[in-house]
């Protein structure tokens, strides 16, 4: 996401509304869900917008960028957290508290705003910000602050980091891309909406289709997969997955599926991976292609 100043004021606003008003009811987490849902619906729309031919020769490899940038990511991060975290998860095992896994919700909203965004026009951009200026105020209201000591926080940004480069080289190696836009891809940590467009104006359309559609996944990716990982994760995991979107739009996944308290670790991450990736992109797309 960029820097939009009215995002961080919409989870401040929740914050502070969140330790005024005590009490707490069930109907905030529903609400909540039902705002991810419209926002994924939403994103889905956007997808209209590229060309069928670009999309389906990208779409299969992007997903597959994706699903190799999380599956390093989680299982450095795993190696990094030998021992079992002290701090009890709030996981929920697939399908035993949930009638419909919200996973499979998410798909659903995805592939139903692709198809209406190919029959309405809707204003999907002004839509997504609103919807996440809602989310964000509504997940500051039940989020749980914590100091993050640096030595907690440094274990996902380093797997987030390391999956990130080794990610990029084997994805360049494979698939003969070069090598300034698959680093630019994965180093992005899922701000689609930064990779997308620089990559575009330096390396072409194509290659900026791709760069935004693999963090794109990544981010659904990991809103779809939380409810599966979270138990083994636990919040930190989660949030190195999530990488730049962990402070916003992936943060209610890491706090429901991962571990409660994680807030704190979330939000730093993200940050540290947002403002990495704000500055490492532009050098990067300044070398030689």
């Amino acid at each position: 996401m960029a820097f939009d100043p009215f995002l961080y004021a919409a989870l401040g606003a929740g914050v502070l509304t969140g330790r005024i008003v005590r009490a707490r009811t069930p109907w905030t987490g529903r609400l909540t869900r039902v705002t991810i849902v419209v926002l994924v619906g939403l994103l889905g729309t956007l997808l209209d917008s590229v060309p069928a031919g670009s999309l389906a020769v990208t779409l299969p490899v992007a997903l597959g960028f994706s699903l190799l940038v999380l599956g390093l990511t989680g299982g450095l991060y795993l190696l990094l957290t030998r021992e079992e975290p002290t701090t009890p998860g709030t996981s929920i095992a697939p399908g035993s508290r949930e009638r419909i896994p919200f996973g499979g919700i998410l798909v659903a909203a995805l592939v139903g705003g692709f198809v209406l965004g190919h029959f309405v026009t809707l204003p999907s951009a002004s839509g997504i910000t609103w919807a996440l200026y809602v989310m964000l105020a509504l997940i500051g209201f039940d989020l749980k602050l914590e100091w993050v000591q640096v030595k907690v926080l440094a274990v996902p940004i380093a797997s987030a980091g390391t999956a990130a480069v080794a990610s990029a080289v084997l994805f360049a190696v494979v698939s003969g891309i070069p090598w300034t836009v698959s680093f630019a891809t994965s180093l992005a940590f899922g701000w689609y909406s930064l990779a997308g467009p620089l990559v575009a104006a330096r390396a072409g359309t194509l290659f900026g289709l791709l760069a935004f559609l693999t963090n794109f996944f990544r981010e659904n990716l990991t809103m779809v997969l939380s409810p599966y990982l979270g138990r083994r994760l636990r919040g930190g995991g989660l949030a190195a997955i999530g990488g730049a979107t962990s402070m916003d739009t992936t943060l209610y996944f890491i706090t429901r599926y991962g571990d409660e308290r994680a807030g704190s670790l979330a939000l730093a991450t993200g940050l540290v991976l947002t403002l990495t990736a704000g500055l490492v992109l532009p050098a990067l797309l300044a070398l030689p292609i």
